[in-house]
């Protein structure tokens, strides 16, 4: 008999706590996702309590009382590039992906957007933080693809990448599955009714489809001087997700440059990227030096140095550590000219016309620079956007040298420490917040940074 009470009463136990975690699973799983909060009537209270807490945590080297430099995003409609998962898809993953007939589409079927949440996708229906230009898209993208067979097996994902000037490209994430014939013909198609441009990739093989055939976007930005600037981004390399934010920062910049007298200085920019600050600065800097490890970002670089006619600034592929660690042995860089040329020759598209602009950069050297081959550089002034990890001990030792230090940052904690390196030889004299991902608690920051006397 107490055996049997106790079998019973621990059976009780288990049914109410297995009851009470499905429960607390289901309410959970029904929460929203942090990547799909916007709360456009509380941004502003959002991005004061997230200033504040910049505020507190750099009090150390800012003054809380002193006003920071808060650049505000636009509340929706800021992201231009959004990847998605695909919602819906799983009865499709072993059909035929030459069979051409139709799906019907059912309530368990039905193709939607998500992302991953809580160990399973979350779909959505609308993500109003995407640029306008991304929302239509992913709306039509969706119903097109939806009854199409041919592209939807094996659909794995969607991504986006979209400008503040219009353009916009497309991308299918197919996992294990030829491109075929049958497949080439509907993307074709669907193509040309749709009017966008698209990339698709499985297994290391991508195809690109539409009537330009490319792998990226073009991207005009207001510069500090209010000359437009233009840059090409190729998807799956670094592009600002935030176009306002990227044309604020340069306005910053442009701002700290004015410390020096920029006619006579030349400026060293490490992780330059695909040259976004590099072209923006050649305006405000007598010459500009950039320095980026990705190979795909440099050649990126090349070519928007071209199409901005930027002959006063050159990109060299090198990591940053490495590049410092040479640096520190000499006062001055020397950049062979006829290596660079080598170099940054093009392994396709326009060969010609960034040979024009490697010809335009000499003649603009001195006489002296022309006949030794040689391009000296002496810089007076930094600018870094490491990634997360911050600065290495080489580069801050490196960056002390010079009078003033532009630092843009996207981790928080790793300005903090690197400002702890650089703070026995310069002092912050203006702190930034960018707001690239409203609602999400983050912001990047920026500091300004200048040699004690």
């Amino acid at each position: 008999i107490l055996f049997s009470c106790l079998s019973l009463f621990y059976s009780c136990v288990y049914s109410f706590c297995t009851l009470l975690f499905r429960n607390k699973m289901t309410s959970s799983s029904s929460e929203e996702p942090s990547w799909n909060s916007c709360h456009p009537e509380r941004y502003e209270e959002l991005l004061e309590v997230a200033v504040a807490g910049v505020k507190k945590q750099f009090a150390e080297y800012w003054d809380a009382s002193k006003p920071l430099d808060v650049f505000a995003s636009d509340p929706v409609g800021f992201r231009l590039r959004c990847k998605f998962l695909v919602d819906g898809n799983d009865e499709f993953d072993d059909c035929n992906s030459d069979d051409e007939s139709d799906i019907t589409p059912t309530e368990s079927n039905n193709l939607r957007h998500g992302g991953w949440h809580q160990q399973s996708i979350y779909p959505i229906d609308s993500y109003p933080i995407a640029a306008p230009i991304i929302q239509k898209a992913m709306s039509s993208i969706a119903s097109y693809i939806n009854t199409n067979r041919p592209l939807r097996v094996r659909l794995r994902g969607i991504q986006y990448l979209s400008t503040l000037s219009g353009d916009i490209l497309i991308t299918l994430v197919y996992e294990k599955r030829s491109l075929g014939a049958v497949w080439a013909k509907h993307a074709d198609r669907m193509s040309q009714q749709l009017g966008y441009d698209f990339l698709a990739s499985t297994k290391n093989v991508t195809r690109q489809v539409g009537a330009r055939q490319r792998n990226f976007v073009s991207e005009t930005l207001t510069g500090p001087k209010g000359t437009p600037l233009h840059y090409r981004q190729v998807a799956g390399n670094f592009s600002n997700p935030n176009g306002k934010m990227a044309e604020l920062t340069l306005k910053w910049l442009d701002t700290c440059a004015q410390e020096v007298d920029g006619s006579t200085t030349d400026l060293l920019e490490l992780y330059c990227g695909g040259g976004n600050h590099t072209i923006a600065m050649s305006q405000c800097y007598r010459r500009v030096l950039g320095v980026e490890i990705n190979r795909k970002l440099v050649a990126v670089a090349h070519h928007n140095l071209s199409i901005n006619d930027a002959t006063n600034a050159f990109v060299l592929r090198a990591p940053s550590g490495d590049f410092c660690g040479s640096m520190l042995r000499h006062e001055r860089w020397l950049l062979n000219i006829k290596k660079y040329v080598t170099n940054s020759a093009p392994s396709e598209g326009d060969v010609a016309g960034i040979s024009d602009f490697n010809k335009r950069q000499f003649d603009r050297l001195s006489p002296e620079e022309q006949e030794s081959g040689t391009a000296v550089f002496d810089f007076g002034a930094v600018i870094v956007d490491p990634p997360r990890a911050g600065l290495d001990e080489v580069t801050c030792k490196l960056i002390s040298r010079y009078k003033i230090i532009s630092y843009i940052s996207c981790n928080p904690e790793a300005l903090l420490r690197d400002l702890g390196r650089l703070s026995s030889t310069h002092e912050v004299t203006r702190m930034a917040v960018f707001d690239h991902f409203p609602y999400s608690g983050h912001l990047e920051c920026g500091a300004f940074l200048v040699k004690k006397s």
